[in-house]
């Protein structure tokens, strides 16, 4: 007697087939794309926040402490941890991305710290010029000329409060990994308000820790801190939204298997009859069940790889184009949203596998052929 083929099964059921095979592709696409959705928000976020607290921290003014005491300033500069500590003055201009927004540093500096401040930021001109005084000039990072739809000779207005309402006009691009632009007039004077004033404090090489720690402690004399530490911490606890949100995509894969899991035993259990006259005509449960078998795990397996290269491409074409486009950074590879998706073929391989086989051990060949 000839082995149960698999091959010949499908090839005499195309269309099932087919049917099995799609619903696992739109299950993998679902969950992948949502996985690298929630990863390009992260991916062009962090870096926009965090990365320059990676050079320097940040003190600013508050209404409680409208100008830093000078002694402050003298402990800080004459730390072993400390490199330099650079006046500016510090406002910010929007960056949005599909479902988040946040804001990025503009900093505008005295024309002798300037080129300070460019090296220790790795800012490089990638296009123009750096601004100079007194002509409302900015230099902006690519990124963010990108989300706000700027470039050079645009008009954009960065200050809609305090004493800096006016327009600036883009002069140069910026490139580097600390996204920060730069603004000229006015710098540190007394016209500008508690909240726009401040330092950089730069750390010294390998003592980013301990730098960071005495900036910390400036908190406590009602200033204003940002330091990388403190926005991790930051980071952790904003993270639980997006852990929210691999949560529920983890629901949507469970339900995904509960709905593929009752699709398959109904399948199998319209072909009671089938099984029945096989075993009838010869075929042990043994075989009838290792058929089975290679039936769901080759499904399975064709369905998740061709829905990982098809949410991959879709990714590409669609994630990327919608977070590339604004400045931020698009995923379509990414481990964590294939292992995610794994779950979904392999959950449902498990839970199919076991109802089926108790299937098979109790259909009665006799009764079947008997009926028929």
């Amino acid at each position: 007697m000839r082995p149960l083929s698999t091959i010949k099964y499908f090839l005499r059921n195309k269309r099932k087939l087919m049917s099995n095979i799609t619903i696992i592709i739109v299950a993998i696409c679902l969950v992948y794309i949502m996985e690298c959705f929630i990863a390009s928000i992260i991916g062009s976020m962090y870096p926009l926040d965090a990365t320059r607290f990676e050079y320097a921290s940040v003190i600013i003014t508050t209404e409680a402490v409208p100008q830093i005491p000078e002694e402050t300033l003298t402990e800080l500069k004459g730390s072993e941890n400390i490199d330099a500590v650079v006046p500016v003055t510090v406002r910010e201009i929007v960056f949005s991305v599909p479902a988040s927004t946040t804001h990025t540093p503009i900093f505008s500096a005295e024309p002798d710290d300037l080129d300070y401040l460019m090296d220790k930021f790795q800012i490089e001109i990638s296009e123009g010029r750096m601004p100079v005084n007194e002509l409302d000039e900015i230099a902006i990072d690519e990124n963010v000329a990108k989300n706000n739809g700027l470039e050079i000779g645009s008009k954009t207005s960065i200050d809609v409060s305090h004493n800096l309402n006016r327009e600036y006009t883009v002069v140069g691009i910026l490139e580097s990994d600390s996204h920060i632009s730069f603004v000229d007039s006015p710098t540190t004077n007394d016209t500008l308000q508690y909240g726009e004033t401040g330092y950089l404090v730069f750390h010294a090489e390998g003592c980013i820790e301990d730098a960071d720690n005495e900036v910390t402690k400036l908190s406590d004399q009602g200033l204003t801190v940002f330091t990388l530490s403190l926005y991790n911490r930051l980071f952790e606890k904003n993270n639980q939204t997006f852990q929210v949100l691999d949560m529920m995509v983890i629901f949507a894969v469970i339900v995904m298997v509960v709905c593929l899991v009752c699709s398959k035993y109904a399948q199998f259990f319209a072909r009671k009859q089938e099984i029945g006259i096989l075993n009838a005509i010869g075929y042990n449960r043994s075989e009838i069940s290792k058929r089975t078998v290679w039936e769901i795990v080759f499904t399975n397996l064709v369905g998740f790889v061709l829905g990982l290269l098809i949410a991959i491409i879709l990714c590409r074409l669609i994630v990327t184009a919608m977070f590339d486009s604004l400045g931020g950074t698009g995923v379509y590879l990414y481990a964590k949203a294939a292992g995610i998706s794994l779950l979904a073929p392999v959950l449902t391989t498990i839970f199919t596998l076991i109802p089926i086989n108790r299937l098979i051990n109790k259909v009665d060949a006799i009764s079947i052929i008997t009926s028929n």
